[in-house]
This record gives C-alpha cells, structure tokens and sequence, in this order.
C-alpha cells in the first residue's frame, strides 16, 4: 500500500471517528444527524460497526451483591380446568380475575 493510499486512508478513518463521536454526542437519531451533515446512514454504521470490531474497551466495575427474596410455598396451587367442546382446555389458577374469567366465558359462549 502506497504512502497515499495509507494517508488517505488516515484521514478517512478521522473523518468518520469525528462524525461517530459528534453524532453519539448530539442526541440525534443516526438517520437526523446523516441528513443534517449530508451523510449517508449505511456509511455511518458501516464505520460504526467497523471501529467497534477494533476498539471494543472492556471495562469491569465492581457492584455490591443484592440478596433476593426467595418464598417457598409448600400448598400446592389449585388450578380449575374448563374443558370446552371445542378441543380447549382452559386453567384457571387460584386467585384469577372474576372479571376476566366472565369476560373468558363470554367469549366461549359465542363460539
């Protein structure tokens, strides 16, 4: 590769650090910053993805353990099933919404 090629291809790889950096800045959407500077979007994440490939920092950062809750529920749930003559089975857990079983069995009865 030539020492023309190799500086231009320098200085492209600036010009589009330059624009990935401003548009990450500018809190505009990759296709409103492309218009606003006359760019075309598919070239911006050509050379998004292409420094991403190269630059990938890895960075580790400590964060303090959250305990989970855990309940253990020994009673075993009581689950209703309907069966409907159409080839459904539905289960109906404890606790289910009266009002959206009724709103369920309406539906089935104009099936």
């Amino acid at each position: 590769m030539s020492v023309n090629s190799k500086e231009l291809n320098e200085k492209r790889r600036q010009f589009w650090k330059y624009h990935l950096k401003t548009w990450s800045e500018s809190g505009l959407t990759q296709n409103a910053y492309c218009r606003d500077n006359n760019l075309k979007p598919n070239q911006l994440t050509y050379w998004k993805n292409k420094f991403k490939q190269r630059n990938f920092p890895v960075e580790f950062i400590q964060i303090q353990p959250v305990k989970i809750a855990t309940t253990t529920n020994s009673k075993p749930r009581e689950i209703l099933r309907l069966n409907v003559d159409a080839g459904f089975q539905i289960e109906v857990p404890d606790g289910f919404s009266q009002t959206t079983l009724t709103q369920v069995l309406e539906v089935l009865r104009g099936i």
